[in-house]
């Protein structure tokens, strides 16, 4: 069953049902779904996929993409050497048939390299794109080099009619895989993966998610063990300062600047750093961001881990791996969940849901219609003045901060959670004279009558709002 993604299909069916030739490029990290988005909207179009090896040779990915065209057009295409003699074998093969042209793990078949890219830009010009009803797609897991060295390359710059950034599911996507759970287990999904389709469907298969999650993250031969090593060293090879910052990041949920992050992961600020940062980024694994009363350019920026798997991993996972292999029935994730540590590692999980979905917040909370700015707002404590960190606001051309607050808790929210907000929000009023400062509760638990009857929040808005 082919769940949500429907802005991206009809963009992508667009492109396959015009007339004229089209470019598209799909992008985003291994499970996301791109061959799926791609398989579905291209239905019953005829199509040929040719699938990149992952770190083979040149002449491996040419003959590999020969034996794939060959299979499909179910006759033998002459054995060749380089790029362009292997796309006009192609476009001899093609004849004059309209066809979708899939080129999946794009930069496997390039190894990386600008080669390919501009051979395939000049053979599709001059040829491949001549024939009626013709369209390329480009699919890629390395954002980075699909981004600089295809959408942004001298080659194609321009020449791309359709992209897609392709993202883990929003929860009410989520919850529709996960049909008969409760919103309880939907939501933990979600903290867990990201909406990573992949993941949120191995975790269905289980009794409970909490089941599931010790089965596949837990047991010596379930699908989590070598996830990250399988992720990782596809997108970076072996490369260890692109883990050493991974693990500064990990040790620290709620991010680090460029400089504590160089001393923490020991790499040298200048350098190579920027490069590594855009790097991971790209991937999707962490995030920037800045105070949302800050420009682009300013030097106020943290950088924290994003994606909520390698998150769990380095949490939880990492440190056990020895005794993970070693002990085939023990219910280690069972006594993982009663920890402090794995309590305040979902309470972190949850902001970065709530953060994910702050357009649909805006929506729910009625001012989606109006021009804001939103994200983080943080001051480092200095003298005589405290230090604060507040992860979701919204500066609205209405004059109005809207503060989120979130939390997720089994017990009762108290009086104290008024108390904390205060803080913030007096700290607030006092950089922005002038704005009123309009509090908000996202919360998945129970709050205590006492806070709801103080009418402090102007909406406590429940987590499973976000579903509608």
């Amino acid at each position: 069953m082919f769940i949500g993604r429907s802005e991206e299909t009809a963009r992508l069916r667009g492109a396959i049902e015009a007339r004229a030739p089209k470019i598209a490029l799909v992008y985003g990290r291994r499970r996301i779904g791109k061959t799926a988005l791609i398989r579905q909207a291209i239905g019953r179009t005829p199509a040929l996929f040719i699938e990149g090896l992952e770190n083979q040779s040149t002449q491996a990915q040419i003959a590999s993409f020969l034996d794939q065209a060959s299979r499909q057009f179910r006759r033998k295409l002459p054995a060749v050497t380089t790029w362009q003699a292997a796309l006009m074998e192609l476009d001899a093969a093609l004849a004059k048939r309209p066809m979708v042209i899939v080129l999946d793990e794009f930069q496997w078949l390039a190894n990386y390299r600008q080669e390919l890219v501009s051979v395939l830009k000049m053979v599709w010009e001059t040829r491949l794109s001549r024939k009626p009803g013709r369209t390329l797609i480009l699919c890629g897991s390395i954002a980075s080099f699909m981004t600089t060295k295809v959408l942004n390359s001298s080659a194609f710059y321009g020449r791309v009619d359709v992209t897609v950034h392709l993202q883990g599911f929003r929860i009410a996507e989520t919850a529709r895989m996960l049909r008969r759970r409760g919103f309880s287990e939907v939501l933990d999904a979600q903290c867990f993966t990201g909406g990573v389709p992949k993941y949120v469907e191995l975790l269905s298969k289980g009794s409970s998610i909490a089941q599931s999650m010790n089965e596949e993250a837990f047991r010596p031969h379930g699908y989590f063990i070598q996830e990250y090593e399988r992720i990782f060293t596809s997108h970076f090879g072996w490369n260890d300062e692109f883990q050493r910052l991974i693990r500064a990041l990990a040790a620290a949920p709620y991010g680090l600047n460029r400089r504590e992050l160089a001393a923490s992961a020991k790499i040298d600020e200048g350098g190579m750093l920027s490069q590594r940062l855009y790097d991971l980024e790209a991937a999707g694994f962490i995030s920037s961001q800045r105070p949302f009363d800050k420009g682009h350019e300013t030097r106020l920026i943290r950088y924290y881990l994003s994606d909520p798997w390698i998150s769990f991993y380095h949490a939880f996972m990492r440190s056990r791996l020895k005794a993970i292999r070693e002990e085939d029935r023990k219910d280690i994730f069972q006594s993982i969940r009663h920890t402090g540590a794995f309590r305040s590692w979902m309470g972190r999980a949850f902001e970065l849901v709530c953060m994910r979905h702050s357009s649909q917040i805006a929506q729910i909370l009625g001012f989606g219609s109006i021009g804001y700015d939103s994200g983080p707002w943080f001051r480092a404590p200095r003298k005589g003045i405290t230090g604060v960190q507040i992860d979701l606001a919204y500066d609205r051309d209405d004059k109005v901060i809207t503060l989120c607050e979130m939390k997720r808790q089994n017990a009762p929210l108290g009086r104290a959670i008024i108390h904390e907000v205060e803080r913030k929000a007096e700290l607030l009023r006092t950089e922005f004279s002038g704005r009123t400062v309009q509090p908000v509760l996202v919360v998945d638990g129970p709050v205590s009558r006492e806070v709801e009857a103080s009418g402090y929040f102007f909406r406590i808005l429940h987590a499973s709002e976000m579903l509608e």
